[in-house]
């Protein structure tokens, strides 16, 4: 008797141990849901439905695509309007708004909606998705961003296909609706075909406003946006709210003076264009080339300053809890702000008067550094692979542009062999799930009481 309460209880342990042993991180379990999803989106695409070719894509064509689509990136080895039959533009369109909302944020709200009721651990895996810092309110903050997002790309779509439909007729509902989506979840794939995106449409300022407007809506966030509609004006703003419409405010306006002070002597982009013409393109590229990828110019003409502006503002990208990709707005922000206290000698951190955490300033550093090293390494990578064929700066345009999620190409995307799409799309993956979740997939975190002396060592 006492031998087999022994062997219950050994029984026991050993099964709590390997349930220990293979329980999923959060982190893990955000990574993995994407990986899932591009997975179902590859073999969807490899179906002879999906092409109109009826053939359907070879494997890493179906990779790259599905998991620039669930990625919300834009970089693509297809042409979408004319590669892709109508089920494959239907599939794109279901992994650009997945991909947009977050795969766990949909599962958790539909079964919410069937009555589940979640776990702890569970809780913890939205918090982590949603980057919250505490579980209060996580449904209904879920519940407010699917309806956000349903009324920004219903009326977008309303109205692009009201714009559309003297040029295209019933087909104009089909592209209000996937270019919405696209814009919203600032993907950046189109229908318009042949790669070119809205360059063919230079002078359809409406147009670029219809797609612009949703991509900064999308851009800063689901919590600004409530913020800014119901916090009852600046001053009850929350901190994160007012930093991140500062800098995003700085970069749209930075981003535009300098692609138009730049290209306004290029014949090849907007020289020729009249001046207004001018400030609307540089505009939106300024506003698409953050985490988008909708061009309005040949990008492959653009002079060597402009692509480095725009790599600067892809690697920065869009806003936390937002459909964009990049280190983030409030990031940059934050490392900026620190640069300047340290050469101020100030010892507290302060933004309107709130202090920023040392972890904070930390975590951002290491995002900052950790993102430069990816885009670097990835660069020289690729360099490597495209045998040199293109240069330097066009391949880390490319993958800055992989990275931050944006999708703008500058004409080499359909050159990359098979190890190149893996790498790209292993660097959109990084990009979109964000740094700090991607690895802390993988690394164990350790704290320590343990308090060691200081010694000063000379940097700089």
């Amino acid at each position: 008797m006492i031998k087999d309460e022994e062997e219950d209880f050994l029984h026991r342990v050993t099964n709590v141990k390997a349930q220990q042993k293979f329980r999923l991180k959060p982190t893990q379990t955000i990574l993995l849901s994407f990986v899932l999803m591009i997975s179902l989106g590859t073999m969807l695409l490899m179906l002879p439905v999906s092409t109109t070719s009826d053939k359907g894509l070879p494997f890493m064509d179906a990779l790259f695509v599905s998991t620039s689509a669930s990625c919300v990136t834009g970089l693509t080895v297809v042409d979408v309007k004319n590669d892709l039959s109508f089920f494959g533009k239907c599939v794109m369109l279901m992994l650009i708004q997945v991909g947009g909302l977050g795969i766990m944020t949909l599962a958790t709200m539909a079964a919410h909606a069937m009555g589940y009721r979640f776990r702890l651990k569970q809780s913890l895996v939205l918090q982590e998705s949603l980057n919250q810092s505490g579980r209060a309110g996580l449904f209904g903050l879920i519940r407010r961003m699917i309806i956000y997002t349903l009324v920004v790309e219903g009326f977008f779509a309303l109205l692009l296909t009201w714009h559309l439909y003297p040029e295209l007729g019933f087909d104009a509902v089909g592209y209000g609706i996937f270019h919405a989506v696209s814009a919203f979840c600032n993907a950046g794939f189109d229908l318009f075909g042949n790669y070119d995106s809205l360059c063919k449409r230079p002078d359809d300022i409406f147009l670029m406003a219809g797609i612009g407007l949703p991509i900064i809506l999308g851009g800063i966030g689901f919590t600004v946006m409530y913020d800014v509609l119901h916090a009852g004006g600046w001053r009850k703003y929350s901190l994160h709210t007012k930093i991140v419409l500062v800098s995003t405010l700085i970069l749209i306006i930075g981003g535009t003076l300098l692609i138009w002070g730049i290209e306004t002597g290029n014949s090849h982009t907007i020289g020729e264009m009249p001046l207004g013409q001018q400030i609307a393109h540089a505009a939106f590229m300024s506003v698409s080339c953050r985490t988008a990828g909708f061009n309005s110019f040949d990008l492959a003409q653009c002079t060597q300053i402009t692509k480095l502006v725009m790599i600067i503002l892809m690697f920065i990208g869009a806003s936390p809890l937002s459909t964009g990709g990049g280190i983030k707005g409030t990031t940059f922000f934050v490392i900026m702000r620190s640069v300047w206290a340290v050469f101020r000698g100030e010892s507290e951190l302060t933004v309107f008067g709130r202090a920023i955490s040392k972890e904070l300033r930390d975590q951002a550093f290491a995002i900052f550094t950790i993102g430069t090293l990816w885009v670097v390494s990835m660069g020289i990578l690729l360099s490597i692979i495209d045998g040199e064929v293109h240069d330097l700066e066009d391949v880390i345009f490319e993958t800055v542009s992989a990275f931050g999620t944006v999708g703008m190409g500058i004409g080499i995307t359909l050159s990359w062999n098979d190890w190149g799409k893996g790498l790209l799309s292993l660097t959109m993956l990084l990009g979109r799930v964000g740094i700090m979740t991607f690895l802390l997939s993988f690394i164990r975190q350790k704290q320590s009481t343990i308090k060691h002396p200081e010694e000063d060592i000379m940097i700089g």
